[in-house]
């Protein structure tokens, strides 16, 4: 089973980089390292943990950003982070990138789907970096109603992107919370968490509402990523309960 844990930038700035790595060695995880937007910059930070992390996966930054902000300046700069996040996923030798659409909350299905139409195009250039330094792109569901309207993407790109589940996401933002119709996408990649079915909790396995154990064990030959914001503890031992039986 390839399992990881997320990290952001700024728990590693705030925290330093030990504690944080210790516990992803002691508990034997992988890395997803999430990046914030408020230390694409931090040169220092990513030379220390090019040193240390191997092969990690990344999620790029996406808080605040949508390419197709009705603002044609903060689309272009959606555009720049995301591009600069990819630079920062190859100088740590990350093997896939994760990226949100940007859409906001509230989109109707039509309205989503034409949105996404749009964005297969203006987001050419981050699909043509990523190829150019050997990066998977996943696209991750987080606002789409439903999930045709992650189609117009990864129908456009079929080589270069996969689809990266978040069944939370698809509980607390979607029109469509019951997890069949988002499995049927195909997802290579899983973002792994509970919820209570209200907010975005980012609780352990088996806290909340998403009863992993009745859909996760046929995904685990995919790579899971762990995106719990307190020990992982738990997590981590539904997950070996899952993979051994």
């Amino acid at each position: 089973m390839d399992a990881r844990l997320s990290i952001s930038t700024a728990r590693l700035r705030a925290e330093g980089l030990e504690p944080p790595l210790r516990l992803a060695r002691e508990s034997d995880l992988g890395l997803e390292i999430s990046l914030h937007p408020g230390y694409l910059l931090d040169e220092a930070l990513f030379e220390a943990l090019a040193g240390l992390v191997h092969r990690p996966s990344v999620h790029l930054p996406h808080q605040g950003l949508d390419p197709l902000s009705p603002d044609p300046e903060l689309g272009a700069l959606s555009l720049r982070r995301l591009l600069l996040g990819l630079r920062r996923a190859a100088q740590l030798g990350a093997d896939r990138a994760v990226f949100h659409s940007g859409i906001p909350y509230g989109h109707t299905p039509g309205e989503a789907l034409a949105r996404g139409r749009r964005l297969a195009e203006v987001l050419r250039p981050v699909v043509e970096e990523a190829g150019s330094l050997g990066i998977r792109l996943l696209l991750e569901n987080s606002h789409e109603p439903t999930p045709e309207a992650l189609l117009p993407l990864l129908e456009s790109y079929p080589e270069a992107m996969g689809f990266c589940f978040d069944a939370a996401h698809a509980r607390v933002f979607s029109r469509l919370p019951q997890l069949a119709p988002w499995l049927a996408l195909g997802p290579e990649h899983l973002h792994l968490n509970d919820t209570d079915g209200l907010f975005d909790r980012h609780w352990n396995l088996g806290q909340g509402v998403l009863d992993h154990a009745s859909w996760l064990p046929a995904y685990l030959d995919r790579t899971v990523v762990l995106e719990v914001r307190e020990d992982p503890t738990p997590s981590l031992r539904l997950l070996r309960r899952l993979t051994h039986g």
